[in-house]
């Protein structure tokens, strides 16, 4: 009996060259197809919901695959965290209706970056935030959020090897501070490469005085990425949750 499952996975992206698998390189994807071969007996490909590059987490990833099998979600969630490092963990497997796809059925993305904003940083929390020194003005970075509502073209804000449409449209920017960290969550359907990271880059340029409002809303009527020169580093983003168009367990 053919099945398709849906499974949601936490990692922690410091041991991994991003999700999507490549050759001779840990990846994320390449992990979970080890652990599925060697349950299974042969390949199996799983889909994920979103390509995390190197050194972003993720608290709530979405993948799904099919396999013959007459196992349950559960059975086959706990024989794969027994594989799997430490470091990647699946939370949920359950399974979905046959033409289900953890990528072509998302309705929208939840991702998060953290930010520790102290001259020092606690080393508990090296590699899971970008530590900013300089003091932020998080009310400036509050006040450019109109600038990302809506559709847009993010062209600016996009990595140079990123050669697809360039329009996406940002549902929501939030941002909260509390004690040192500063917290930002998006919300969109799909993000361009680095696309989340540049606007945080922008913004924490802006919140020191080194990018003016002006200078942020001008970058969205150029095709220049020259004009943005920071790029938040990817260890202080996260992928938090997956919503899809049908709930599915």
């Amino acid at each position: 009996m053919v099945k398709n499952f849906k499974c949601v996975v936490s990692y922690k992206a410091a041991n991994y060259h991003g999700w999507q698998k490549q050759i001779n390189t840990a990846t994320v994807q390449g992990m979970i197809e080890y652990a599925l071969k060697k349950f299974f007996g042969g390949d199996i490909k799983i889909t994920g919901a979103s390509r995390t590059d190197a050194g972003v987490h993720a608290f709530g990833q979405v993948f799904s695959f099919m396999v013959e099998t007459r196992l349950e979600g559960n059975g086959i969630k706990s024989v794969l965290n027994g594989i799997l490092p430490d470091d990647i963990r699946i939370f949920s497997c359950d399974e979905a209706p046959p033409d289900f796809s953890a990528r072509r059925d998302v309705k929208t993305k939840l991702y998060r970056y953290l930010i520790y904003n102290r001259p020092f940083l606690r080393p508990v929390y090296s590699g899971l935030a970008w530590h900013v020194r300089e003091k932020l003005d998080v009310g400036a970075m509050k006040r450019l959020l109109p600038l990302f509502k809506g559709r847009k073209d993010y062209f600016t804000f996009s990595a140079a090897s990123d050669k697809e449409d360039h329009f996406r449209e940002v549902k929501s920017i939030s941002i909260r501070k509390k004690g040192p960290w500063i917290t930002l969550d998006f919300k969109g359907r799909g993000f361009l490469y680095n696309m989340i990271r540049r606007i945080t880059g922008a913004m924490v340029e802006h919140a020191k005085g080194a990018l003016s409002y002006t200078d942020i809303e001008e970058l969205f009527g150029v095709h220049d990425r020259s004009k943005l020169a920071c790029t938040a580093p990817p260890q202080g983003l996260y992928l938090v949750k997956i919503i899809y168009e049908k709930k599915i367990k």
